[in-house]
Parts: C-alpha cells; structure tokens; sequence
C-alpha cells in the first residue's frame, strides 16, 4: 500500500496525510533529497525541517530536509510536476520507504552475525562495544567495516538498531 501524499502549497488549507511535502514559502536553497540513502527524483529540497527524527539530508548542503514527526514524514521541498500528474510521486516515495525497512532488517542480521561470531571466538563483541562508544559520542567514527555496512544510518536509526540488535542477543 503506497502512503497518501500530501502537498501543502501557499494558500492552501493543511490537509492529512502520510507522507506531508511541504512547497510553502520561499525558498531557502534548492538541493537534491536524500532519503534512505536514495536521491528522490520527484522532490526538490527548499529548506529545512525542525524538529523529529531527522532522515533525509540535502545531498549538498547536508541540512535536515525530511523528517518524521510523531507518525508522519515531513519533507520541505516542492515536488515536480510531471512526477506529481503521473502518480509517480507516491511510488518512488513508497519504494524508498520500503527499501529502508529492508535494508535495516539486513543490517540487524549482519550486525547479529557479527557480533556473535566475535563472542564465540573470544567472549566479548569489539563490534558491540565501538557502536555502543559511538552513539554515547565517546567516539567520533566507526571502524570502516562498521561504517560500510551501517553508512546510510543517521545516529537516531542507529541508536533503535543497537537497542534491537541488543534486545535479540540478551
């Protein structure tokens, strides 16, 4: 099931919906959105969303520009035409939303793997405790076979994968 879309443009009355694009005002910058890691095509980014868990970035100006609040997805951005009269809009969006879902699932199976080969071979997780380290901010960075199977993960996803991956191993 694709989420309703919804656009709110200068003059228009707030509507409900899944997915909110918000096209008001003027435009801060102009940038690509990055969402999951994906670059939407359909959506231009035009500012910056305040507030909520932050999960799309400007591919060049690396501001928040989609969020999620309480259970919706914020985006600021003014969708293209020809991708909002095709319908193709709510696909892509839905088709990145899904993609995430998947990729988390595959990267808790790896982290699992990971960590329990390593507790197998000598007690403790390496892996468990630089993640750990670094959503306390103890660290700055993670090791680069960390980083390369957890790279398109902001801190706040990362933090509710670390919790998930420790409710399943304890």
């Amino acid at each position: 099931m694709s989420p309703k879309v919804v656009v709110l443009r200068d003059g228009g009355a707030p509507r409900d919906g899944d997915v909110i694009i918000d096209a008001r005002g003027t435009p801060q910058f102009y940038d690509a959105v990055i969402l999951s890691g994906r670059e939407l095509r359909s959506i231009v980014a035009t500012g910056v969303v305040n507030g909520g868990i932050p999960i799309g970035i400007g591919k060049y100006t690396k501001k928040t520009v989609a969020a999620v609040v309480g259970d919706k997805i914020y985006i600021r951005g003014v969708p293209l035409t020809l991708y909002e009269e095709a319908g193709l809009l709510e696909k892509e969006i839905s088709e990145v939303l899904a993609k995430a879902g998947a990729d988390t699932d595959y990267i808790l199976r790896r982290l699992k793997e990971i960590v329990v080969a390593e507790r197998r071979r000598n007690k403790r997780s390496q892996t468990l405790a630089q993640l750990s380290q670094y959503l306390s901010g103890q660290v700055d960075s993670l090791p680069p076979h960390i980083a390369d199977l957890v790279g398109n993960l902001d801190r706040a996803a990362l933090q509710k994968l670390f919790d998930k991956l420790v409710e399943e191993l304890y």
